[in-house]
């Protein structure tokens, strides 16, 4: 799927789509959950591990 069809399935902008594939800082969670849901796909959060990294070393 191309970054135009994702964004016609979404209503959002090809440069929308692009924002978020490329991590772009700003992206609302509205616009990250409409492009899963197109996507067929979920966000699943849990407790973290005692094990878990810093955020900082995550990003």
């Amino acid at each position: 799927m191309t970054q135009a069809d994702l964004a016609g399935t979404t209503g959002l902008r090809q440069a929308t789509i692009s924002e978020v594939e490329t991590g772009q800082e700003g992206t609302k969670l509205a616009t990250l959950l409409c492009v899963l849901a197109a996507l067929d796909l979920e966000i699943t959060i849990s407790s973290r591990t005692r094990d878990s990294h810093d955020i900082e070393d995550i990003f």
